[in-house]
């Protein structure tokens, strides 16, 4: 056997050992795991509080008002804090820090305040037989409200 064909076989066998390790990885991927998207918070309040479709509807449109009113506050408290910070990079201490963090201040309890009401206008809305699930709810929309601002990072990717 002459040398030429000695390397023709040693090539093939590596192009052969490269498909099989390249179909190899292919094959045994790690699949997705669907889950189920998210329920929209809106449709569980609604199934949680049995509300019917008049019901439904108010209570639409109560969470639509308070979110717009939620981030008309939220921008104009980021209005508030742009001066802020940037009187660090500012040697001139002209405006007033203290008059920005109670303004600041007066916008968070504004949207407690808001939020409170918010609640109350739900439960006004709502029949006798329905109230009993309004405690549930509050603690459900109370644990939203205060967990959700924390960022849960992705859950680990798994190899299996």
């Amino acid at each position: 056997m002459n040398q030429v064909r000695i390397y023709k076989y040693i090539i093939l066998g590596l192009v052969v050992l490269n498909m099989i390790v390249l179909a190899f990885f292919l094959l045994t991927k790690p699949q997705l795991r669907h889950q189920p998207p998210p329920k929209n918070f809106r449709s569980e309040v609604i199934e949680m509080l049995r509300l019917n479709n008049q019901q439904a509807s108010h209570f639409n449109e109560l969470a639509d008002e308070h979110k717009q009113k939620m981030e008309e506050i939220n921008k104009r408290q980021a209005r508030l804090l742009f001066p802020y910070f940037e009187s660090l990079t500012n040697s001139v201490d002209s405006i007033g820090k203290d008059s920005i963090l109670n303004k600041y201040q007066q916008l968070e309890m504004e949207k407690i305040e808001m939020t409170y009401q918010h609640f109350q206008d739900i439960e006004k809305s709502l029949n006798k037989e329905q109230l009993s699930d309004f405690k549930y709810f509050i603690k459900k929309a109370t644990n939203k409200l205060l967990l959700s601002k924390k960022k849960h990072s992705p859950p680990p990717k798994d190899f299996d």
